[in-house]
């Protein structure tokens, strides 16, 4: 009879994250700029914008030149977030007596799918809820939405008040914002009295559609919440003109080598530490902490993100209309 290396099969299962071009979830890298920072590397955002006005004057008749005192602007130093999931585990004895040696292969999997979903809805949830400490004292544009408007009429709006500040567009949008962009035609076919394709229009204005769905839980019961409600929107440019790339800045921090080690865990290309706990686990039973014949598995990852150009977004809730 051959005989099974249980550590050895973990190991192969419990590796790289299926996707190893994607370090960050496809909606974020879409708005966002991704950077990675070294342990105990700082990272500060500027607390207001610039708001002074480009001034240029003529030449005064007598030659004087004048003068105006400027001052820095206050900048706030980001705070990185830790973010890890459960502990779980198998009981090496049911490893040992299933055929099913795959299941922490499906808990990696999901471990990864979730902080993936986890950054997302943290930056989703900032935006919508013009989130103070992650915005430069200037809140997103919002384009109000009224019972007689129109979703192209909003989609549009939304664009006119972003694009004096960028261009090449992206439309987060949830669900069922995306389901009546699908159908807009049909839906409206009795009252146009003019073509309107607006999946195509939007592809002739440069718009990107990106349907936002999934959930993902934050406590302990494992309660999914949707990543993004079903009627809103997030209009983003990712070319500014006002500023140096996307107006989003993402950074993951780094797991050196020499902390993995000490961490006993594995890191993938997106430095995010998946420890696989050998036998024993501590488990604990009703207030007891017992070593327990197991398996166990752990995710971790330290990030940071922040909204350095709120004027290139427009947000929308389009409620009232769906």
């Amino acid at each position: 009879m051959e005989t099974r290396n249980i550590p050895l099969e973990i190991a192969q299962l419990v590796g790289q994250p299926i996707n190893l071009q994607l370090p960050v979830p496809y909606e974020l890298a879409a708005i966002a700029d991704v950077f990675t920072a070294n342990p105990g590397d700082k990272f500060w955002r500027c607390a207001t914008m610039e708001s002074t006005a480009d001034v240029i004057l003529t030449i005064d008749a007598n030659g004087k030149i004048t003068t105006v005192k400027r001052s820095p602007i206050a900048d706030a130093q980001l705070t990185f977030t830790g973010l890890n999931s459960k502990l779980e585990y198998v009981l090496v004895d049911d490893v040992l007596n299933s055929v099913d040696v795959d299941v922490l292969a499906r808990r990696k999997e999901s471990i990864t799918r979730g902080m993936d979903k986890t950054e997302l809805k943290i930056l989703l949830d900032a935006i919508l809820n013009m989130t103070s400490g992650y915005l430069p004292g200037v809140n997103p544009f919002e384009q109000t939405v009224a019972s007689t408007d129109d979703l192209f009429d909003v989609i549009m709006g939304m664009k006119h008040q972003v694009e004096d500040y960028g261009d090449q567009f992206v439309l987060l949008c949830g669900s069922t914002v995306k389901e009546k962009i699908d159908t807009y035609e049909k839906d409206n076919v009795a009252t146009f009295n003019y073509r309107i394709g607006l999946s195509e229009k939007l592809r002739e204005l440069g718009i990107e559609v990106v349907k936002v769905f999934g959930q993902v839980a934050y406590d302990n019961g494992e309660s999914g919440q949707a990543l993004m409600d079903a009627k809103k929107m997030i209009l983003v440019a990712k070319n500014s003109r006002i500023a140096e790339g996307k107006p989003v800045k993402f950074v993951r921090r780094k797991i050196s080598p020499d902390i993995a080690k000490l961490m006993g865990c594995e890191v993938d290309s997106a430095q995010r530490a998946l420890v696989v706990n050998p036998t024993p686990v501590p488990i604990d039973f009703s207030g007891t902490t017992w070593n327990t014949l197991a398996y166990g598995i752990y995710g971790y990852e330290s990030i940071v993100m922040t909204i350095t150009n709120p004027k290139s977004i427009c947000i929308a809730d389009a409620t009232v209309i769906l």
